[in-house]
């Protein structure tokens, strides 16, 4: 006895797996662009945190910068800014921590602006008075000039974090007041 198997039979099966086939490639393809999203997602949540603290690091280099205006109307603006005590600093006294990486021991103090999830930190160093035009800061002998001669320079370093504790923001700033 013979079978005769008619030609759209045969083709029943090639139906159900090319659907097969393209069930797979459309499922591939939206977990392809699932993981995208997500990848760009953890990028763009890393970039708001870094703003964040770099906002935050900015607002206590201002507070910093409001400090340092006040302390410029003292007379004697080296003992003033030694009398700040935590987070202030003359540089020919020596003893300035290194900002990178930020200081974190107990034993080297920054002026802490913010408590919380995230904090902010600022330290001045009190560089000497800037010299006439043409001049150096540091004389020939390697002293920093302390006299009441020119315009005082300071030199501001803020630090603040942002939520996650990898996000670390340190900005400084020279200027002559």
């Amino acid at each position: 006895m013979r079978v005769i198997v008619s030609r759209r039979q045969s083709q029943r099966g090639v139906a159900l797996i090319m659907a097969l086939v393209l069930l797979i490639m459309v499922a591939l393809l939206a977990a392809v662009g699932f993981g995208t999203a997500s990848v760009e997602s953890r990028g763009a949540a890393g970039w708001g945190d870094r703003q964040r603290a770099f906002f935050l690091a900015e607002s206590a280099a201002k507070e910093a910068e409001s400090v340092v205006a006040a302390l410029t109307t003292s007379a004697d603006l080296a003992t003033a800014v030694r009398a700040k005590g935590t987070g202030f600093y003359v540089r020919a006294d020596g003893g300035v921590p290194a900002y990178n990486p930020w200081p974190t021991s107990s034993s080297v103090k920054a002026s802490k602006l913010v408590t919380g999830t995230t904090d902010a930190y600022y330290m001045v160093v009190f560089e000497g008075f800037a010299p006439a035009l043409g001049s150096q800061l540091v004389g020939n002998n390697g002293a920093v000039n302390l006299s009441m001669s020119g315009r005082p320079r300071f030199t501001i370093y803020a630090s603040a974090g942002g939520l996650r504790g990898e996000t670390n923001v340190v900005l400084s700033m020279s200027r002559e007041y």
